[in-house]
């Protein structure tokens, strides 16, 4: 399914886009240009609309997105990498938590946070679990606070090196290498549009990004409609 497909179809299922003169294929297409590295003014004058209408759109489809909280369906899940990695927000450094199912390369949460502690790696995990069936094994780094975390709730993790963890890490460089682009840092007043954004990210990574060792995304697209629009309604 092309990538313009399967933005159109979660548009018709999630409405986000108020009607005017600009039609929704447009919106479609800016999205997609957006999320595979243009910048807002280089879309715009491709599609001759203005940048801040690309913003605009860009904002309308990530929080419609992100409203459900929801990046993976719940299934069953053998093995979890999970991972954080350092951000910068207006030059205040934050924390980018991901979690990645390591046989289907899904990526099942996404967090920013101000801390990074035992406590929040708690909470973490428990958002993550709501998309496995059963109980994963975890692959982490040797972070002090995945210990406590995990001894906590009683799971099971690996300390993990290298190996089938580096997903998690080569995620990270892949937003990296998106954001580079345009910042040194995040430029956001309120870090909650970074969030959302890289809520976005990650869906347009799990959905419609054709991954490399499957030749298609990692994810299924209808089964997260079908999960998603009960929780709408």
């Amino acid at each position: 399914m092309q990538a313009e497909t399967i933005i159109y179809w979660v548009v018709s299922a999630l409405k986000p886009f108020r009607r005017n003169k600009i039609p929704a294929e447009k919106k479609i297409r800016a999205v997609e240009l957006y999320l595979k590295g243009l910048s807002y003014r280089q879309v715009s004058r491709i599609l001759e609309i203005s940048h801040v209408t690309v913003w605009e759109t860009v904002q309308k489809l990530a929080e419609a997105i992100y409203k459900p909280k929801i990046l993976a369906v719940k299934k069953q899940r053998n093995f979890i990498a999970v991972d954080e990695t350092v951000i910068k927000i207006n030059g205040q450094k934050r924390f980018l938590w991901a979690a990645i199912d390591v046989e289907s390369k899904e990526i099942l949460t996404v967090w920013i946070t101000t801390l990074r502690n035992w406590w929040v790696a708690r909470d973490f995990i428990l958002v993550v679990l709501k998309s496995c069936e059963g109980q994963p094994v975890f692959l982490v780094d040797g972070g002090s606070w995945y210990k406590s975390a995990f001894k906590s709730l009683g799971l099971a993790y690996v300390h993990v090196t290298f190996g089938p963890r580096n997903c998690v890490e080569r995620w990270f460089r892949t937003v990296k290498e998106r954001t580079k682009r345009f910042w040194n840092n995040f430029r956001s007043s309120d870090w909650r549009g970074v969030q959302r954004f890289i809520f976005l990210f990650a869906f347009w990574y799990n959905f419609v990004r054709i991954h490399s060792r499957f030749n298609a995304p990692p994810g299924n697209i209808a089964e997260w409609v079908q999960e998603v629009i009960p929780k709408l309604s």
